[in-house]
């Protein structure tokens, strides 16, 4: 069961999607249904010989499996059309709730401001002992508290109103969850099928972990039948999911044949095969959930740390990157010192240029994030969680912090080479109570960062102009031993001239946030370089903003 935000929050979720992949999945069913028709001819044909004898063995033994994929596929239809139903039914209105309750919300407030201000010009009154104004102050006052009131009443309605709404849905979720996990875990015993269960019903990753813990004698039984879904579950322990994830990964390759995939699985590799103690750990990995491949890997020992770091790529990133943004990680650790572990997240579908505009790839990521980074809250309780988020991924990371009041449990958020953050009032008003502390740089020679908030309208907010960010050079300048910091020359992420390059001005504050809570230099300080978007170019530039960029 889900539990009803005090904050009433959006639920996620595309009906036109999930009603496309309901007929999908109906298209399979009856195309499987032909083929056990055909293969269900051949397993009679007549005749003698060894190729017809094969061809009845083979057809045999199709017949005893395909059957089983037949009910996978019709499961799949019904539970996907019967959730859009649902959807469209009860999520649905309670969104279109939201902003109403948002707006009565306003307004109750203001009413109990101007009830408050009525009562008290009242008491002032009538102390004064002039009965004409005594009358007119107190029915001002009395009219006011009618209003608030009325507002209250209105508020209460609505929030009853999406209430049952939220709660028709999360019983239609839960319903949904259950036909899955029920379909899946024929092979499980009655205990570990409720388990398993419970675990995919979960409200948070608390609740996770202390189902997990509560039943130990069932680890390698659920392990066995679910290490896909266990090994990307926010709440079992890291070194349980780097295990099953990295068996996962062993098992793939093994088969898998050459092809873009490959390439990906590979990739994953490599960054696992990287030098250090511990070694790299998969906590993350679904090569089949997302149009890319998704995976998360950790350098450092994420259990002892005192500092954890988490790496979002932007725009086209994606795992093929894993091993250049390791070695970013495990820098970023060095330059902390000790009781520093750091994550590369590549736990999302990266927008390419068309894309890069919209907020449908943030949108799609945000809640695998938060459920992450408040998976890192419940593991690791005493470790500062911090989020390092470049170009499209500091846009994915605005939507997942700031769509939580709590901030997804983040103290330090450092955004480098923004694409922009939402246009989104309530998520910028969230991002704006200093919890998290938010951290921003934007290069002088960054044209990509300028001309992608330039050219949205969904996500042009330019963090280094928010309310209590503290922005933080990147254009070059010196450390506390007089030693030069290069400046960041373009947009990149990795390499030299880069952002999160080893030995930059950008890296050295970002890993003095981390240390300290404050850059290491002054902005615009000695050996600050001059770029496009500099003083020549004063009127887009970020100091004056005559043209936001």
């Amino acid at each position: 069961m889900t539990t009803v935000s005090a904050v009433p929050q959006r639920i996620e979720g595309d009906v036109g999607s999930m009603a496309w992949w309901s007929g999908q999945f109906t298209r399979v069913q009856d195309r499987l249904e032909d083929l056990r028709d055909a293969v269900a001819r051949a397993s009679t044909v007549s005749g003698a010989g060894e190729s017809v004898s094969a061809v009845r063995d083979d057809a045999e033994r199709l017949l005893t499996t395909i059957d089983a994929d037949i009910g996978e596929a019709a499961l799949l239809a019904i539970v996907l059309q019967e959730y859009a139903d649902a959807h469209e039914r009860h999520a649905q209105r309670a969104n279109a709730l939201v902003e109403d309750i948002e707006m009565a919300e306003a307004d109750w407030m203001q009413r109990s401001e101007d009830a408050a201000d009525a009562a008290g010009v009242a008491l002032v009154v009538a102390g004064a002992g002039v009965g004409l104004f005594t009358d007119l102050a107190q029915n001002a006052a009395t009219e006011a508290a009618q209003a608030r009131d009325l507002s209250w009443q209105h508020l209460s309605a609505l929030r009853s109103e999406y209430e049952r709404h939220f709660e028709n849905w999360d019983a239609a979720y839960d319903e949904a969850l259950a036909a899955l996990a029920g379909a899946a875990s024929a092979s499980l015993t009655p205990e570990a099928r409720a388990v398993f269960e419970q675990l995919l019903g979960a409200d948070d990753s608390a609740e996770v972990i202390a189902l997990w813990n509560a039943h130990p004698e069932l680890h390698d039984e659920l392990l066995d039948a679910h290490p896909d879904v266990l090994g990307n579950l926010d709440g079992i322990p890291w070194d349980v999911r780097a295990d099953v994830n990295r068996d996962r990964l062993t098992a793939m390759l093994a088969t898998e044949p050459p092809g873009d995939r490959r390439d990906e699985l590979e990739a994953i590799q490599r960054a696992l095969e990287a030098e250090g103690s511990p070694r790299p750990s998969l906590i993350s990995f679904d090569p089949d959930g997302a149009e890319q491949t998704t995976a998360a890997i950790a350098h450092g020992d994420l259990a002892t740390a005192s500092e954890i770091n988490t790496l979002v790529p932007g725009m086209n990133g994606n795992v093929s990157d894993m091993h250049a943004w390791g070695e970013s990680a495990r820098a970023l650790n060095r330059s902390v010192g000790e009781g520093c572990a750091t994550v590369v997240w590549f736990g999302y579908d990266t927008p390419s240029l068309a894309e890069e505009p919209g907020m449908a790839r943030a949108e799609d990521a945000a809640a695998a994030l938060a459920s992450y980074l408040r998976g890192i809250g419940t593991l690791a309780p005493h470790a500062d969680v911090n989020v390092i988020a470049h170009s499209y991924g500091s846009t994915t990371a605005a939507l997942a912090i700031g769509s939580d009041p709590d901030g997804a449990g983040v103290t330090a958020f450092i955004a480098v080479g923004s694409a922009g953050f939402p246009n989104d009032e309530a998520v910028l008003a969230n991002l704006s109570t200093g919890d998290p502390q938010i951290y921003a740089t934007i290069s002088e020679d960054d044209a990509v960062a300028r001309i992608g908030r330039a050219t949205t309208f969904e996500h042009s907010v330019s963090p280094e102009q928010l309310p209590g960010v503290t922005v933080f050079g990147s254009d070059g300048g010196v450390d506390g031993d007089g030693g030069e910091l290069p400046a960041s020359t373009g947009h990149g992420a990795l390499g030299p001239g880069a952002y999160l390059e080893p030995g930059s001005e950008s890296f050295f504050n970002v890993s003095e946030i981390i240390r300290t809570e404050e850059p290491g230099t002054q902005r615009d300080g000695e050996g600050s370089t001059q770029g496009f978007w500099d003083e020549s170019n004063w009127w887009i530039s970020d100091e004056y903003a005559f043209i936001d960029f």
